[in-house]
């Protein structure tokens, strides 16, 4: 059994458990803030990957993040490589400016400092053997994250050093390196997600 298809009840689970606290905490905290939220990277699918993001606010300044991708589960349009792994990321945002229309401590622009892993096989073009690569980047990025109600916005873009074997697509299902094979990391995109 291939690591993606260990990893997709995962990712369910975490999704369905999320939907009962949604349902249920909206009716109990009605004064309190929103404090956490699910994220979807929606893109990623189109490189052959799925990505799910879970955030918690500590206050209404700080809060930190986890996201766990499954390399491989989507449609690799990008490169066609047939990729299949695993990503990492945890991530620490400091909120500049909150949003002024939402009660949610998750809610305005944000500094974030975000450590991201990556291992994973694909077939380069014209290749007949697979390759193993992996690759390490420690990211600071800007981003906005709107809330209204339970939905989220979150865009982002950053950039930073990066180590690893890199690979003939300068490509690592988060980031790439600019110009290829240097050190120098660079991410950008949004997310939809929920709050709750």
């Amino acid at each position: 059994m291939s690591l993606i298809h260990r990893l997709l009840p995962v990712l369910f689970m975490a999704v369905a458990l999320s939907v009962p606290s949604i349902s249920s905490g909206q009716n109990e905290r009605q004064n309190m803030p929103t404090c956490n939220d699910f994220k979807f990277t929606l893109l990623s699918l189109g490189s052959g990957s799925t990505r799910l993001t879970y955030e918690r606010a500590f206050n209404p300044k700080n809060s930190a993040e986890f996201t766990l991708g499954a390399i491989g589960l989507g449609w690799d349009w990008m490169n066609e490589s047939d990729p299949e792994g695993l990503l990492v990321k945890i991530a620490y945002k400091w909120r500049r400016r909150p949003q002024r229309t939402s009660d949610s401590w998750l809610a305005g622009r944000y500094l974030k400092l975000e450590l991201v892993a990556t291992h994973f096989e694909y077939h380069p073009s014209g290749e007949v053997f697979c390759k193993d690569t992996y690759q390490y980047a420690l990211l600071g990025e800007l981003g906005y994250q709107l809330v209204l109600d339970w939905f989220v916005f979150d865009i982002y873009a950053g950039l930073g050093p990066s180590v690893g074997s890199g690979n003939a697509n300068n490509y690592f299902h988060s980031f790439m390196l600019l110009p290829p094979r240097s050190i120098l990391a660079v991410t950008a995109g949004f997310r939809l997600g929920v709050a709750f």
